[in-house]
């Protein structure tokens, strides 16, 4: 199968393309820059690499309707910092959405996937499945719910089978050292007792290789419409917090407490997987222990040195 995708040298984005080119597909990725500066490095040779900006179609409409796709896969997004959550900018990304997903069908595409976010959900506690009401309280959340809605929206028009993956709280190899476990890592490698809440919240905690085989099999099967992508084993995230504790610096004591919780503070958040797991046999991996391990040595290793963070 012929896949582009956007995205592609992000988090996530990075691991979907390296599983799509190990599974024999070829793909042809959406940058703006030169590929060997990214996490794509290398997959160099065997992709197809496309200069252009998601934000501007006129750039990369010939290069895509030359690559002529059988499926999209848009996970790029602007702003996917916490500071840039109520940037006003996320809006552009609605209408950039769906320019893309009109262009890759114009350009033959029959299948379209994007990958969306927990955020569409706004303050839900407990177990959430895709029916749940959707009340996003930032325009991070807004943005990606209604650009789910428009991919969709597009694909049924046109006659095309969509999917939109909301995808819950990320960790693994290749994380910008922003987010919660590389933050954690670092302090703890470096002797630092890390400022916290008191850690009473049941977090997910879904690894990047589990997600990307998530999107592939939604890819694969005949699947359609909203999937959740999570772990399916939520964790108390005190429990998180001394196992990263123990695999970096057993010595080091967290510093439970110090920091109050925000007003808005969600204290259970669980992703109901069993709608992806009926309609392509998908199942997670990467049990969190062993999850943990392998992230923890990728940045003793020197790997979180290697990434910066752009728009994806």
């Amino acid at each position: 199968m012929r896949v582009f995708l956007t995205g592609g040298s992000g988090f996530l984005g990075a691991e979907a393309t390296r599983l799509l080119v190990e599974a024999g597909h070829e793909c042809a990725v959406l940058l703006r820059g030169d590929i060997e500066a990214t996490r794509l490095a290398p997959l160099a040779a065997r992709l197809h690499a496309i200069r252009g900006d998601l934000f501007a179609p006129e750039s990369y409409r010939e290069a895509l309707t030359n690559f002529a796709p059988d499926a999209l896969l848009h996970s790029g997004w602007r702003g996917v910092a916490g500071a840039e959550r109520n940037d006003l900018g996320q809006l552009d990304n609605i209408v950039a959405t769906g320019r893309l997903a009109a262009a890759a069908a114009d350009a033959g595409a029959r299948v379209l996937i994007g990958v969306g976010s927990q955020a569409e959900y706004g303050l839900l506690s407990g177990r959430v499945a895709e029916d749940a009401a959707t009340e996003p309280t930032t325009l991070y959340g807004v943005a990606k719910l209604a650009a789910g809605r428009a991919l969709l929206a597009i694909a049924a028009e046109r006659g095309l089978r969509a999917v939109w993956g909301r995808v819950f709280s990320l960790y693994g190899p290749g994380e910008a050292r922003l987010w919660l476990v590389p933050s954690l890592i670092r302090a703890f490698a470096a002797g630092r007792s890390p400022d916290l809440t008191p850690c009473e919240q049941i977090w997910e905690f879904t690894h990047v290789c589990d997600a990307a085989a998530a999107l592939l099999a939604l890819l694969d099967h005949e699947a359609h419409g909203v999937f959740n992508i999570g772990s399916g084993e939520p964790t108390p995230l005190r429990d998180a917090v001394l196992l990263l504790r123990d695999l970096t610096a057993p010595g080091v004591a967290p510093g439970f407490g110090r920091t109050p919780y925000r007003p808005d503070q969600i204290m259970h958040l669980e992703a109901d997987i069993s709608r992806i797991c009926a309609a392509t046999g998908w199942r997670p991996r990467e049990p969190l222990a062993r999850g943990f391990a392998e992230t923890v040595e990728w940045f003793r290793s020197g790997g979180g040195e290697k990434i910066v963070n752009h728009v994806l």
